[in-house]
């Protein structure tokens, strides 16, 4: 019943296999499905909720459990939200296990201006870096990947880091740079599927979600 009104609601004739199709192979249910438009999924256009789901489907990653995301985001050329599909931590380190080729990583580390490398970071200002080495059985090294604070720092409209960068700034860049070192070293698995950024925007819409989950 519930997948008969989805196909009322979001498809047109021509859509109806490819989406049946995509209920049918991945792990997502027709009332998840209803689930996603309430919530995850809340404001997609037909066609984003396509794209949403042939993107769940390619990957295997499960949105219920917070493995891939979609994300509305003000787009100043189009003039209107449009949304961007991202995935999280651990949808990248389960994409990474599926292949039987990963061994585990090596890190993370952190630096400040000195260079030095630390495995933990005790200090009350952010790392200047952060470096994480990724292992795969049949490769000898570890993939090894640095990433700056200062290039993928998350800021609010006045400039100063969001909440998750100020209270957790090691924890954030440690993340960014696993997914640089899972992305090498898994480039087949992992191409174009960009890491989730915790920005303003998405805090708001990842609160709102919440809320309504805890509902239904």
């Amino acid at each position: 019943m519930l997948f008969a009104q989805l196909r009322k609601k979001i498809l047109n004739p021509m859509s109806v296999t490819a989406i049946e199709r995509i209920s049918s192979q991945s792990v997502i249910s027709p009332e998840q499905i209803e689930l996603l438009k309430r919530t995850i999924c809340k404001g997609a256009s037909e066609d984003e909720l396509r794209i949403f789901l042939w993107q769940c489907q390619r990957t295997g990653l499960d949105p219920l459990a917070k493995q891939i995301y979609a994300v509305k985001r003000w787009d100043r050329k189009q003039g209107r939200e449009v949304m961007a599909i991202q995935i999280s931590i651990d949808g990248f380190r389960l994409i990474a296990e599926r292949t039987g080729k990963y061994a585990g990583q090596l890190g993370p580390c952190w630096c400040s201006n000195d260079g030095i490398w630390r495995e933990v970071w005790l200090e009350s200002q952010p790392p200047a870096a952060a470096k994480v080495g990724v292992l795969r059985h049949d490769f000898k090294e570890a993939l090894w990947a640095v990433a700056r604070y200062s290039a993928y720092v998350q800021k609010t409209g006045d400039g100063r880091p969001n909440n998750f960068w100020q209270q957790m700034p090691d924890l954030m860049i440690g993340k960014v740079a696993e997914s640089l070192a899972l992305r090498r070293a898994f480039p087949q698995e992992l191409s174009g599927l960009p890491l989730k950024k915790w920005g303003r925007q998405t805090i708001k819409a990842l609160l709102h979600q919440s809320h309504e989950l805890n509902y239904q």
